[in-house]
C-alpha cells in the first residue's frame, strides 16, 4: 500500500494558515493559465482574448462547481441552509467546473464575437495539466475516498484503512492525458479533435472510478459523476462523429 500522505495547515500568523490544498489549487491556476496563453500565442490566437476567456472560465466555473456541488451532492443541507450556496468554500464538483468553465467561456466568446472553438481547445491545453496538479491536492488531502481494497496502489486514510484514493488515482490519468494531449499537439484531423479526445477518455474512465466511491448520494443506482460522464461521453462522441463527416466532406 502507499501510505497516507497528508500535509498539516502551515501556520503564518494567528487565525492565519495555508493549506496544502488551497496552494496546489492555486498553483494549477496559475500553471493552467500560462499554459493556455502559450498554447494561444503558439497557434496564432489573440492572447489577450484567451487571458479573459481563461478569467471568465474560472470565475463562473467555481461558482457552478460548488452550485453542483451543492444541489446534486449535498442537497439536505441546501434544504437546511440555503445560505451554503453562497458559501463556496464548503465544496466544489469537478465536473460542475468543466461545464461552468466551458459556459463562462463561451459567454465571453459569443460576446466578443469570437469563434469559439480555437479558443475552447487551447483553453484544453491549460485545463488538462492544471487539473492533473489540482488532483494532487485532493490526492493529499484524500477527500475522495473509494472502498476499503488490497490493491497495490490502494492508500492508507486517516484512520490507517487502505482505501482506494480517487482523487490520487484520477491524478495518474490526467497525467497520462496531457501527455497523450501534448503528444498529438501538431495533429489537427479535424476542429475539435482535442476536445473530443479528452471528453472520450476522461470520461470513460471517471465513470467507472465513480463506481468506487462509498460517499456519494446515489440516483437510480449511479452517482453523479456518473450521469455527468455520460454527457460528457456523449458530447465527445458527437464532435467526433461530426468532425469525421466534415472531414470527409472536404
Amino acid at each position: 500500500m502507499i501510505p497516507n500522505l497528508s500535509i498539516p495547515s502551515i501556520k503564518i500568523f494567528g487565525p492565519l494558515q495555508i493549506h496544502p490544498f488551497g496552494a496546489i489549487v492555486a498553483l494549477a491556476l496559475i500553471v493552467g493559465y500560462h499554459l493556455t496563453l502559450r498554447r494561444a500565442q503558439r497557434t496564432g490566437l489573440d492572447t489577450e482574448i484567451m487571458g479573459t476567456t481563461g478569467i471568465w472560465a474560472v470565475v463562473i466555473g467555481f461558482a457552478i462547481s460548488h452550485f453542483f456541488w451543492a444541489f446534486f451532492y449535498n442537497y439536505p443541507l441546501v434544504k437546511e441552509n440555503p445560505l451554503i450556496l453562497l458559501m463556496i468554500w464548503r465544496g466544489i464538483s469537478s465536473y460542475g467546473g468543466f461545464f461552468g468553465g466551458a459556459l463562462g467561456a463561451w459567454i465571453y466568446l459569443r460576446k466578443s464575437n469570437t469563434a469559439s472553438f480555437p479558443y475552447l481547445e487551447a483553453l484544453l491545453y491549460g485545463v488538462v495539466p492544471a487539473w492533473a496538479i489540482a488532483r494532487l491536492g485532493c490526492t493529499i488531502a484524500f477527500d475522495h475516498p473509494g472502498r476499503v481494497t488490497s490493491f497495490v496502489l490502494g492508500m492508507a486514510d486517516m484512520k490507517g484503512v487502505v482505501r482506494h484514493n480517487l482523487g490520487f488515482y484520477e491524478m495518474l490519468w490526467t497525467l497520462v492525458l496531457a501527455i497523450i494531449l501534448y503528444g498529438l499537439r501538431n495533429y489537427k484531423p479535424f476542429r475539435g479533435f482535442p476536445i473530443a479526445l479528452i471528453f472520450l477518455l476522461y470520461s470513460s474512465v471517471r465513470f467507472f472510478l465513480d463506481s468506487l466511491r462509498v460517499d456519494d448520494r446515489l440516483y437510480w443506482g449511479l452517482t453523479p459523476g456518473q450521469y455527468f460522464s455520460m454527457i460528457v461521453f456523449g458530447i465527445g462522441c458527437y464532435i467526433l462523429v461530426r468532425g469525421l463527416k466534415t472531414r470527409k466532406q472536404e
